[in-house]
């Protein structure tokens, strides 16, 4: 075991390259994009042990901080990091993100119009090379649709979280309609996992995602239950990360268990090594995979 702790902390040192996860909703704002970047983060430390970093890219809208902020203040944001332009480094990265726990870190979204910034490729290019130099895995909430300010990340990921409610109707817009052909290309792309988000409580998930992925041929279906628990936790208690450690561990939670599943893939898909897992709760771990593997 002491082995594996010394290679974790030296991934950064030895050059070894994190991995990237981007949370994207395809289509429309308000799918649960950021509530999921915060749950996937918060599940990958929990189950991987590693060190990892959530970043808000998404639009001005996006208030993923917010979501945490009766737990901590999550102080710096994009705006900070920018000014650095082309000189980012690592190091830059690691002093302000905010340390939520060991290993988890928090970078706040850009409050200012990119007009103002001067944003460009060349500074995201290098923001991505350095999180993944200094974290083992990296997710990012991104902005909707295709557009310039996110291609570098839906392009540099290894893995594309595509997150939608159960709206076939914006669905088979995105499938019919030639004008968003590159949205749908990153949409049905090999590294992309699909998340539908906001099931119904009363619905047979297993049935629901038999007919999407029957329906428009996707593999790597996942669903999340509506959740009326953690919305509040987001937008009214302001807790989500206490809430959702105070829950992880609990098999009668369902999005726990859903929660369990997705980040499980991710694991083995990404070849992360998984730390706690095994350790842990090993048996439960593999039940947990295979039952929610639709």
């Amino acid at each position: 075991m002491h082995h594996h702790t010394t290679r974790r902390e030296n991934n950064h040192m030895r050059n070894e390259k994190g991995k990237l996860i981007c949370i994207w909703s395809p289509v429309l704002h308000g799918e649960g994009g950021s509530t999921l970047a915060c749950l996937i983060g918060f599940g990958m430390q929990y189950y991987s042990g590693g060190r990892v970093l959530i970043v808000n890219k998404g639009n001005t809208v996006s208030q993923m901080e917010k979501y945490v902020e009766k737990d901590m203040d999550i102080r710096y944001s994009m705006d900070n990091l920018k000014i650095f332009n082309t000189g980012i480094k690592a190091e830059h990265i690691l002093t302000y993100a905010t340390k939520m726990n060991t290993g988890l870190y928090m970078i706040a979204g850009s409050r200012i119009s990119k007009d103002i910034t001067g944003e460009n490729s060349d500074f995201d290019r290098l923001f991505i090379d350095k999180c993944l130099e200094g974290f083992d895995i990296v997710i990012v909430d991104i902005d909707t649709g295709v557009r310039k300010e996110n291609r570098l990340y839906l392009d540099k990921a290894d893995k594309i979280i595509a997150v939608l409610t159960p709206n076939e109707i914006v669905i088979d817009e995105l499938y019919q309609n030639q004008g968003v052909k590159d949205v749908l290309d990153y949409f049905t792309d090999n590294k992309t996992v699909r998340i539908i988000n906001k099931l119904y409580d009363g619905w047979e998930p297993g049935r629901v995602l038999g007919r999407y992925k029957s329906r428009y041929s996707l593999s790597n279906v996942f669903g999340l239950d509506y959740d009326g628990d953690i919305l509040n936790a987001c937008c009214t208690e302001r807790n989500l990360y206490s809430y959702t450690m105070k829950n992880i561990m609990h098999e009668k939670n369902k999005c726990a268990k859903q929660l369990n599943g997705i980040c499980s893939f991710l694991i083995s898909e990404l070849n992360i090594e998984n730390k706690v897992c095994d350790v842990k709760h090993g048996g439960v771990f593999r039940r947990l995979v295979r039952s929610s593997l639709y």
